[in-house]
């Protein structure tokens, strides 16, 4: 059996560099949502992410369950629209400093905590 190396470089936008392009959502990063901002601002995430545009599904898919998974855990946080924008947002970031644009088509999220997404393509 041979092992091969797969090596992938995810450029990770900063809490500054999102605030700037989602200000309403910014001082909530730096804060009390900087738990799931740190958890989709990474390369498995954008990973995730990746997959599930390659398949044909909008980005969020790829980390909808981890991301409800984390904010539902402790039973402090609530799961509602507003944290599903934040979430949306986290990701377009990720996506759109990894060379992603969107396509301005949102189709519903196969997740029973997400209802639409949105759907990228390489730009």
């Amino acid at each position: 059996m041979k092992n091969n190396v797969f090596s992938l470089k995810v450029n990770i936008p900063s809490v500054q560099k999102f605030k700037e392009k989602y200000p309403q959502y910014g001082p909530f990063a730096q804060k009390d949502g900087s738990f799931i901002f740190d958890l989709i601002m990474s390369p498995s995430s954008f990973i995730l992410a990746r997959a599930a545009t390659v398949f044909g599904f909008p980005a969020v898919l790829g980390v909808a369950e981890l991301s409800y998974q984390a904010v539902t855990q402790d039973g402090s946080r609530e799961f509602n629209g507003f944290m599903k924008q934040y979430i949306g947002a986290i990701v377009c970031a990720l996506m759109e400093a990894n060379g992603y644009v969107k396509t301005d088509t949102k189709k519903s999220v196969h997740h029973n905590k997400f209802t639409k997404g949105e759907f990228y393509r390489l730009g």
